[in-house]
């Protein structure tokens, strides 16, 4: 057993190989301006001249980092490669999971069940824990191993 981690958009997920694998970030998108979290777009403000006049130069930026975290929407895809239940936890990133919108599982006529929990436990070089400590944490349990289960949720960064 060895524990792997995967990261996107300052967002770093924690678990054991031998149970999930292949964990990509399909959609990283924050929710107060309704941009990926790579784009900056939205800190360009209208044009280079101020609304109104007055001032010669308009670029809005976050310097001071005061604005930073938020609400995010996250849609991860990762495989299953067991039958039991799984544990993903959130190591940096992310404070709290509000909610699971949804998920999808090409596994035909089977079931997939999904929990969270904010006492995920960070075992070091061990498999992660569900419960002992105050990361956020998913622990998932299909009926069989599958590949490519996609979740969606809500988190504040």
């Amino acid at each position: 057993m060895t524990v792997f981690t995967a990261s996107s958009g300052g967002i770093t997920v924690k678990a054991d190989d031998g149970d999930i694998t292949d964990v990509s970030f399909l959609l990283d998108l924050d929710m107060r301006t309704g941009t990926l979290v790579d784009s900056q777009e939205w800190l360009k403000g209208f044009g280079t001249t101020y609304p109104g006049g007055g001032v010669d130069e308009f670029g809005a930026s976050n310097s001071d980092g005061a604005a930073e975290g938020g609400l995010r929407l996250l849609t991860m895809q990762l495989d299953l490669e067991t039958a039991d239940e799984e544990v993903l936890i959130f190591t940096a990133g992310v404070s709290k999971i509000v909610a699971v919108l949804g998920t999808v599982m090409p596994l035909a006529d089977k079931t997939l069940s999904l929990a969270f929990t904010d006492t995920g436990l960070d075992n070091g070089s061990s498999a992660p824990a569900k419960t002992g400590g105050a990361l956020p944490a998913l622990a998932l349990h299909a009926e069989g191993a599958v590949n490519q289960v996609q979740i969606s949720l809500l988190v504040l960064a």
